[in-house]
């Protein structure tokens, strides 16, 4: 959303993509269908895309695959980036009955969501010392002396998500980045992963809107004072690598906008699908060591970025089909690691699984680049829940947010502590 934009405009342009996607959805087109993300089963609507072929044209104009084998090759494809060939992006003003533009719905000025993929690596490059894969492991202990205060805070009936999870988020994330953002920011902040392919409700785009300007400002006040009086946090530590303030802004926008959320995501689906299979969730009490394991197979099952949105910078040729420059390609990533083909039991969540390789959190953009952080933020509090809160049960259904394609965030989940 860029800053001209009028409220009315912004409206109107989220009401019309809003319709596009209502109207196809009841004409029969299932991608149409989820991303209206109002309680259509996502696993049936993958297996319902798969049918159609493993990479096929939805009604939206947007190429679309569920199948594992042409996900896999559509992520690593070079011709792929986040952004049109011409680099514009923002689509407000546009009139969407001549372009079919229906993606970057949301393109909100302060979200770094779609920068190129050549950008991502560029910054991946600045955090790799710091919150990478092999640095990430070091921040293990803040973020559990973070976390553990916010458990032993529960009563003996709590919210999953609005009590534990993203408050532990919260703690963890401000704790490794030395930033004081809060539970309310970071749930503010996570409708911004559906918003790029979802259009969310005027109200909740302009707090999105507002939160980013607000943590962004926080952000610089923050790396500012870091730069003059180094602490023991990420900011310092990224600081000390020698790149631009700027720079460092925009890692630390990265994890705060979508490392929480996966983070949150993550936890929240691990615990959900952990308790529903008791042999499961007592397998991990006796061994909390297996949390690692759990957070990789609800990476695998149920990831907190479903769908991974690229445009076509050339013409391409996959799967038989011929891709035109500045065509919308939706790689639905729960979907294709659920594909039958990657092996049997692929559509179930096995805690006992060996360990394999997913399509979840790769493909250079900023998934990739929060992964390793927001893993060791996972894997701490889903181990701190095992050790402290063994007997813990669901106390009713979950509460989804509507409009939540990309990461089907739920929003409420009651629980009672138990034995």
């Amino acid at each position: 959303m860029t800053t001209t934009v009028t409220e009315s405009e912004l409206g109107r342009h989220l009401l019309t993509v809003r319709g596009f996607h209502f109207v196809l959805g009841a004409l029969g087109d299932p991608f149409a269908r989820l991303l209206s993300g109002d309680g259509d089963d996502a696993d049936a609507l993958g297996a319902e895309i798969r049918q159609r072929g493993p990479l096929h044209r939805s009604e939206l104009g947007a190429w679309v695959t569920a199948d594992a084998g042409v996900a896999a090759a559509l992520l690593t494809e070079p011709g792929l980036d986040t952004r049109h060939p011409d680099a514009g992006q923002d689509h407000v003003r546009e009139n969407l009955w001549e372009t079919w533009r229906t993606c970057h719905v949301t393109p909100a000025g302060g979200a770094p969501l779609t920068l190129p993929l050549a950008e991502y690596a560029r910054l991946a490059e600045l955090d790799d010392p710091v919150l990478g894969p092999r640095s990430a492991g070091a921040w293990r202990a803040d973020v559990r002396g973070a976390v553990l205060p916010v458990l032993d805070r529960l009563g003996p009936r709590f919210d999953l998500v609005t009590d534990l999870v993203r408050p532990a988020v919260a703690a963890a994330a401000a704790t490794v980045l030395g930033l004081p953002v809060t539970a309310a920011d970071l749930a503010a902040l996570g409708v911004a992963l559906d918003a790029v392919l979802c259009p969310p409700r005027l109200p909740a785009a302009l707090e999105l809107e507002e939160a980013l300007g607000r943590v962004r400002e926080l952000t610089r006040a923050r790396v500012a004072e870091r730069a003059v009086e180094p602490r023991d946090d990420a900011v310092s530590a990224l600081l000390a690598t020698g790149y631009d303030r700027a720079d460092v802004v925009e890692v630390c926008l990265l994890h705060l906008v979508a490392g929480a959320e996966i983070a949150t995501g993550t936890l929240t689906g691990a615990v959900e699908a952990l308790l529903g299979r008791p042999g499961q969730w007592a397998a991990l009490r006796r061994d909390p060591d297996l949390a690692a394991r759990a957070v990789e197979e609800t990476l695998r099952w149920a990831p907190p970025v479903r769908l991974v949105s690229r445009i076509a910078q050339r013409r391409l040729t996959v799967a038989g089909q011929e891709i035109e420059a500045d065509d919308h390609v939706v790689i639905l990533v729960d979907a294709a690691n659920r594909d039958p083909s990657s092996g049997p039991g692929a559509g179930d969540f096995d805690l006992a699984r060996e360990p394999g390789p997913s399509l979840s959190l790769t493909g250079g953009g900023y998934e990739s680049l929060v992964a390793p952080a927001a893993r060791v933020i996972a894997t701490e509090v889903l181990r701190a829940v095992a050790e402290r809160l063994p007997g813990i049960e669901t106390d009713g259904p979950p509460l989804r947010r509507m409009r939540s394609p990309v990461a089907r965030a739920v929003l409420k989940l009651p629980m009672a502590k138990g034995r």
